[in-house]
């Protein structure tokens, strides 16, 4: 099946079936990322060797900041999502915060000198997407991630124009590449998740 066929009910069916997986053990995407550390420590990342998913199209690791650092008042974490896109080069596509209950709360952008690698451009993420499947092979936090991607894409196409126009405000005082790498410049955009509601929208109607 070519995802670009596929729809929000269908994501939404999929990230629902991850949803019951993860209740029916009693568990969530962080926990099951922290299951193997002894300690949570703030600024390691965990996996160690990330986490790859969708054909190892995609990777991803989780951390914690110190208080104070946070993207989110009530954020434990957040995970750093990446996509492949090609001789080996992997650009960052968002971070996604998750709260103290384990449920994700919001979607960020962040400036290149973060993550640091290339600077991903909003079309090929679209189209990462679009060749992207599911997988039931695959690890449940990476299952989970990807139907997380793929139903919030709208949001993130959104998440991709904020942070371009914001860099392109500034761009009127000095060059882009001084403004990828400016320091005072965290974070760039941010979007906000509402799963419950958005999951009713595509189940229940």
């Amino acid at each position: 099946m070519n995802a670009s066929t596929l729809h929000e009910p269908y994501w939404s069916r999929q990230l629902y079936a991850c949803l019951r997986e993860m209740a029916e053990r009693d568990t969530n995407a962080v926990l099951i990322t922290l299951e193997h550390a002894d300690a949570v420590e703030t600024g390691r990342h965990y996996p160690a060797d990330g986490l790859t998913f969708a054909g190892n199209r995609w990777r991803a690791f989780y951390h914690c900041h110190e208080d104070g650092s946070a993207h989110y008042e009530n954020e434990h974490g957040h995970f750093h999502i990446y996509t492949g896109i090609g001789d080996q080069q992997w650009a960052h596509v968002a971070g996604l915060s998750i709260d103290a209950c384990g449920q994700p709360v919001q979607w960020f952008a962040v400036n290149r000198w973060v993550t640091d690698g290339p600077w991903l451009d909003r079309k090929k993420f679209e189209q990462q997407l679009q060749t992207s499947v599911a997988n039931e092979q695959e690890p449940l936090v990476g299952r989970w991630l990807l139907a997380m991607l793929q139903l919030y894409q709208g949001e993130l196409v959104e998440l991709f124009h904020a942070r371009d126009s914001r860099v392109q405000g500034d761009g009127e005082q000095k060059e882009l590449e001084a403004i990828l790498e400016d320091r005072s410049m965290y974070t760039l955009a941010v979007r906000q998740i509402e799963l419950q509601a958005m999951l009713e929208r595509y189940l229940l109607h």
